[in-house]
């Protein structure tokens, strides 16, 4: 069986998810003896259609039929829209075009019989999650300033200056530094030019 694995995590996650999403993938491929080929990208699940380009253009081989099966490390991975919207494209995926679905974490497989139920249950989770995230954040900053421990704004940077200093040292570029030093973290924790500007000084 010949397996498209797709990889995703959000702009403002840690490039190294994908990595170990598709390490997991892969594993359990190899275990089954089926060959795969890997889609990954970095971005929002919330897109809608046409805008993940990756995503796109693996809809576009499965409506080909070129793969037998479409695998996820979980099922967020392949969205986080609605759950009517999320069992529509499985359903597509599934029954239109005839490719089997697995999503390792939750145990989902369009080959089991129970399959209709869990889709339905996970597709309503992968949505709510982002939404539950906002409701924990706002609650931890109402709590916060109950305390009067909440100053607003976003949390100041934890930089490491050592380090900027010694990529400055061997690149004498500012925007190479930044490159360098973002490489594999959250958007969140990422600097710019500027900052390390502040940092050498």
């Amino acid at each position: 069986m010949k397996v498209a694995i797709y990889a995703r995590c959000s702009t403002d996650e840690s490039r190294q998810d994908t990595e170990n999403q598709i390490k997991e993938c892969q594993r359990y491929c190899q275990a089954q003896g089926w060959s795969y080929e890997v889609f990954q990208e970095y971005e929002t699940a919330y897109k809608e259609n046409g805008k993940r380009k990756i995503f796109e253009a693996l809809l576009d081989k499965l409506r080909r039929r070129e793969f037998d099966c479409l695998m996820v490390y979980m099922l967020d991975r392949f969205s986080r829209q609605t759950p009517t919207k999320i069992v529509s494209d499985l359903h597509k995926i599934v029954e239109d075009r005839g490719c089997r679905f697995i999503s390792l974490k939750e145990g989902i497989d369009s080959k089991n019989e129970m399959w209709q139920i869990l889709m339905m249950v996970f597709a309503w989770m992968a949505n709510n999650y982002s939404k539950m995230l906002g409701v924990r954040i706002k609650d931890a900053i109402a709590n916060q300033k109950k305390k009067g421990e909440y100053t607003g704004g976003r949390p100041r940077k934890h930089i490491d200056t050592d380090r900027v200093k010694d990529l400055y040292k061997k690149t004498n570029s500012l925007r190479k530094v930044a490159e360098i030093y973002n490489q594999g973290i959250p958007r969140k924790n990422r600097i710019s030019h500027l900052t390390v500007k502040r940092a050498v000084k």
